[in-house]
């Protein structure tokens, strides 16, 4: 009975927290900073703020998991005490399996055709068939900037070959399934201690676009950077499916174009900051190495052919189509 009761208590102060911030307060939490440079979370973030101040909303903006790390913040938007979180991949396939097919890697190579295939497999239609019944509501993408490669502290990398047997840190299973289809020898290592990793040897690398190693502050770690066009890096925009329903049909029109606004900021932010990463991470001492010809393609090759391990095949089939 105690349980029971305190449950029920629970799920009342969750729903008058939600009813108090409809479109009062709008509670919006994510991982990084207030940096319209260098964060592109907050770019959206930012945006998102200004078009729903048009019309007198309030957003106030948690950032650097003052809410909570990333499973504290999926929790909190699933309940509905957190209107709008930026998460990251590996959170929204707690919400929704199929979202792993999104993440395949060389699915594409950028965010416009990122953003083609998404529209194109009605994607978010699939995502949130999953997502809802956990409360939430996937809106779209907030893009890091830059394609996925690969940085080391070892050696240049311009071949398949020259990955052999390289202690490289992956961010879980799936990575490794694709790192050792490389023939890397890859270890999951969760990124709060991958500088630790990089410096004492138990990785030699890692698979990020150059706005990810800059945003982390650990340009001065690594010595080489392969740009592999593997495709862009989305963060989530994951909205509270409580908060959203509990909005009039205006205001979810505010909602909706507010998001709108934020997405389009963020992918010009991601085209006109790929080249300011990557002199960034030239002037802090890393040698970018391109892939000889027709490398990139054994990585895609080698990628590709392990699809079915990452997600069922079905699944890989189907979003086959719409891949570059």
């Amino acid at each position: 009975m105690k349980q029971t009761l305190m449950a029920a208590t629970l799920g009342l102060a969750a729903l008058t927290a939600t009813q108090a911030t409809a479109m009062d307060d709008v509670i919006v939490a994510f991982a990084g900073t207030e940096d319209l440079k260098n964060d592109a979370e907050y770019v959206f973030i930012h945006a998102f703020a200004e078009s729903l101040s048009e019309h007198g909303v309030n957003v106030v903006v948690h950032p650097s998991n003052t809410m909570g790390k990333e499973s504290d913040r999926f929790d909190q938007t699933s309940q509905g005490l957190i209107a709008v979180n930026i998460g990251n991949g590996g959170a929204l396939m707690k919400a929704s399996k199929w979202a792993s097919t999104l993440f395949l890697p060389f699915l594409t190579s950028d965010e416009a055709s990122f953003d083609r295939m998404v529209a194109e497999s009605k994607g978010l239609d699939r995502i949130n068939e999953e997502a809802s019944r956990l409360g939430l509501r996937v809106a779209g993408f907030a893009m890091r900037g830059g394609s996925l490669g690969l940085f080391n502290t070892e050696k240049p990398v311009s071949t398949i070959d020259d990955v052999a047997d390289m202690r490289l840190r992956a961010q879980n299973g799936d990575q490794v399934t694709f790192m050792s289809a490389w023939g890397a020898k890859p270890t999951v290592v969760s990124w709060a201690e991958t500088p630790n990793a990089l410096q004492t040897g138990v990785a030699v690398g890692h698979y990020n676009p150059p706005s990810t190693v800059v945003a982390a502050g650990q340009v001065e770690l690594l010595n080489y950077f392969t740009p592999m066009n593997a495709g862009p890096v989305p963060k989530v925009i994951m909205l509270s499916d409580d908060w959203y329903s509990m909005l009039s049909d205006e205001e979810r029109t505010w909602v909706d174009d507010a998001v709108a606004h934020g997405v389009a900021v963020n992918r010009a932010w991601a085209v006109e900051q790929a080249p300011y990463f990557e002199q960034v991470i030239v002037d802090g001492g890393i040698e970018i190495t391109p892939l000889e010809e027709g490398e990139r393609a054994k990585f895609v090759e080698a990628s590709r052919a392990v699809w079915d391990q990452i997600v069922p095949a079905e699944d890989a089939a189907f979003i086959a189509k719409f891949a570059d």
